[in-house]
Parts: C-alpha cells; sequence; structure tokens
C-alpha cells in the first residue's frame, strides 16, 4: 500500500521527496537554471517542440503552500526562475531558448541547452544523443553551443542494438560533458575574442582593398549612369562580405580550438549490458560480473586513466 500511494504521489506532482513529474523545459518547483551539480538524463528523440507549444499558467503554478516551501528552501533565486516563466506566460517555449532557428526544434537539441542551463557552474552531465547530433554538418551550430559552455569530456558509442528493445533503432552515443566554473568561462571567452580578433586582422588588408576597388567601380558606374553595373557591383561587394565573414568565422573556430586545447575521451562499446531483445547481456562499461571476453579494463577503468594521465592514450602523441 505504501509503495502504491507513493507511485500515485509522483505521477500527480507530489515532489516533497525531490520528484517532480511536469514539463521538464520550464521552470517549476525545485527545477531550475544553476541548480544541479550533476544531470544523467536521455531525452526524449523524434519529437519536436513548436511554436504552437505556449506556456501555461497551469505549467508551473503550484500551490501558495508550495511555493512558499521552495522559496523557503531557495531563496530568491526560486523565486526569479519562477518569474522568468511567469513574464513570457502565453508565448512559445521555445522563446526560451537560444539554440532554436526556426518555429520548430527537435525535443533533443532543445533538451541540449536546458541541461546545460540547469547545471550549477563546475556540474557534470551525461546525455544519451543520437549519433546525427555529433557528427550531421547542419547541427555543427549545436556542438559549438555546447562547446562554449562546457568541456566535452568523453563520448561513449553505444552498440546499434542498445535500445531496439525499448523500439528504437536510432545509433546513439552518450556525452559526457563538465560545465565551465566563472574563471572557465572568461578563459574561453577570452581566447575565442583575441582568436577573432587575430583572424580579422590576418584578413583586413584584403578585405579594405576589395571594398576600395569595389566601391570605386560602384561610384564609376553610378557617374556613368549605369544602374544596372552600380546594382551587380553592390551585389559583388554584398557576396563578398558574406564569403569573408564565412572564412573568419570558421577560421577563428579552428584557431580557438588549437588554443583552448584539451584531451575528450572517446570509446566505442559493443557491450552496453542488453541485448536487443531485452535481455541481460554482457557489458564492457564498467567492472561487473559479465565482462566481455578480452575486455581487460572497463569503459570507466580506461576513463579513470586517461582523466589521470591521458598522454598514453595518443597513438602518435598529443596534438601540438
Amino acid at each position: 500500500m505504501a509503495r502504491t500511494s507513493k507511485m500515485n504521489m509522483i505521477m500527480h506532482g507530489d515532489s516533497h521527496g525531490g520528484v517532480h513529474h511536469h514539463n521538464g523545459l520550464l521552470n517549476v518547483g525545485g527545477i531550475f537554471e544553476g541548480r544541479f551539480q550533476v544531470i544523467a538524463t536521455n531525452p526524449p528523440f523524434g519529437a519536436s517542440v513548436t511554436s504552437d507549444n505556449v506556456i501555461l499558467a497551469s505549467d508551473y503554478q503550484v500551490s501558495p503552500d508550495d511555493r512558499a516551501r521552495y522559496k523557503q528552501e531557495h531563496g530568491a533565486a526560486y523565486d526569479e526562475a519562477v518569474g522568468r516563466i511567469e513574464a513570457i506566460q502565453g508565448k512559445p517555449i521555445l522563446s526560451l531558448f537560444k539554440l532554436p532557428r526556426s518555429v520548430s526544434m527537435k525535443t533533443e537539441l532543445v533538451f541540449i541547452e536546458r541541461c546545460l542551463d540547469l547545471l550549477a557552474p563546475g556540474g557534470r552531465m551525461g546525455i544519451v544523443l543520437p549519433d546525427g547530433i555529433l557528427t550531421n554538418p547542419s547541427l555543427q551550430y549545436v556542438r559549438e553551443f555546447t562547446e562554449d559552455r562546457a568541456f566535452l569530456r568523453a563520448v561513449v558509442s553505444l552498440s546499434q542494438d542498445t535500445f531496439i528493445s525499448s523500439g528504437a533503432s536510432v545509433k546513439c552515443s552518450v556525452l559526457f560533458v563538465e560545465k565551465f566554473t566563472e574563471k572557465e568561462e572568461n578563459r574561453f571567452n577570452k581566447t575565442r575574442n583575441t582568436a577573432l580578433n587575430d583572424i580579422t586582422k590576418k584578413h583586413q588588408p584584403a578585405m579594405d582593398a576589395e571594398h576600395e576597388r569595389l566601391n570605386e567601380a560602384i561610384e564609376t558606374s553610378k557617374l556613368e549612369g549605369d544602374r544596372v553595373q552600380a546594382s551587380a557591383l553592390r551585389k559583388e561587394l554584398a557576396d563578398f562580405d558574406k564569403k569573408m565573414a564565412g572564412t573568419v568565422t570558421t577560421e577563428a573556430r579552428a584557431l580557438l580550438k588549437q588554443r583552448f586545447d584539451y584531451p575528450i575521451f572517446l570509446y566505442e562499446a559493443d557491450k552496453v549490458g542488453i541485448s536487443a531483445t531485452g535481455e541481460p547481456d554482457l557489458n564492457e562499461l564498467y567492472p561487473n560480473d559479465r565482462l566481455p571476453s578480452g575486455i581487460e579494463k572497463t569503459c570507466l577503468e580506461l576513463y579513470r586513466e586517461f582523466r589521470k594521465d591521458p598522454a598514453p592514450f595518443f597513438v602518435h602523441g598529443p596534438a601540438s
């Protein structure tokens, strides 16, 4: 009876035991930005958050007693967190986030930003993600968004059949990150800005020369009354600026990675403890009594060695 009652309380949103049942993208109860030191999550895949998903009062409101209790537990941070939601009630949930570039976005992408926001500075997260997020060129901006806020500590590639028994055939990996502290964030931003300035300075003479050439040609065309030519030259100038902006951004990013360099642990797992039919299986992820033959050290043991000294893991030595 006690177990049934507890489950009933959980399903109806009771959070006295630290269990919350609500929209995970919104601040409610004790769930708000900067609160957590550790997050382990497997966000929903495939669904989308759209502009039709608006913030309703019922999404975040709690009883007066609960609100008073949360305020007592968390202080002004709780009121500020709820206030951010109240201020945009009726607006799309996506308006809370920086990543969305359209009126619709895959849920797993929104959850990356949400979980990074929920982490406290220095907090750690393990998140299961479809491999496409880690490799698809069109999602480079998502990867850079993450890199701009946290160290990528490890990527553990899971076998293709890991989630087949749950009805999902998508190939996934677990990404482990550690959110920047304030000091680390300042160092990263300084390094990024310096890299951008250095690359801009490198290309500035060529950009200035091309601007001078095209602007003179535009003025000559205008004086000669050749509006068609002037229009074509203005388009050429705009195209040049767009091309150079892309070049500067790409080269500055590459330089940033050289200057803000750190090792990332990579591991490809064949056996993760569950078979394609959902039965217990061999497991190479951590020390246990079902290790595959030939596995001398598990993923976890290798990671711990890597964190102490990554040098032996480089085939040709650390990148210079």
